[in-house]
């Protein structure tokens, strides 16, 4: 299975591939976390607290729903404003992960001084797959703000 080159798909890694997209996620989440750590009284919380406190500051909620269709799993999602290239599927060992990165960016300008804005939106979403499905055939899309995964499923 190998990254595929088309702008209307999102890039699709083996499990053994560098996948960039979670890195990043987790050291946002982990930098988070330290940050927590270092600015609670050492008597309040725990790392753990730490680590879902941080989760919940650096990840959005991306609603995905994973349904077994006749002959195929189907992993479907409204990313809005999310381009092809900032949303990358990884499959393989019976999970798939989706996971994104979108930036958006504004700025305006009144009586002479610009005002910027920067937004970023992280999402992380993992599913464990049946048995019977053949993550090599996996077919991804984004369309319109439409995510869709097709995962064949294995003749019995």
């Amino acid at each position: 299975m190998s990254a595929h080159k088309s702008t209307e798909l999102p890039a699709i890694h083996k499990s053994d591939e560098i996948f960039t997209t979670f890195n990043h996620i987790q050291d946002m989440i982990r930098e988070s976390a330290n940050r927590i750590f270092h600015d609670r009284n050492s008597d309040e919380g725990d790392a753990l607290s730490d680590w879902l406190k941080a989760e919940s500051e650096v990840l959005s909620d991306i609603d995905l729903t994973l349904a077994d269709d006749e002959g195929q799993v189907v992993i479907q999602g409204d990313m809005q404003g999310f381009l092809p290239e900032e949303i990358e599927v990884k499959a393989g060992d019976g999970m798939v992960e989706i996971g994104g990165i979108h930036t958006e960016k504004s700025s305006r300008e009144k009586k002479g001084v610009t005002r910027s804005t920067s937004k970023q939106i992280n999402f992380y979403r993992s599913f464990r797959l049946p048995d019977s499905v053949d993550t090599d055939k996996m077919d991804v899309k984004l369309k319109n703000g439409k995510f869709t995964a097709r995962i064949p499923k294995t003749p019995h």
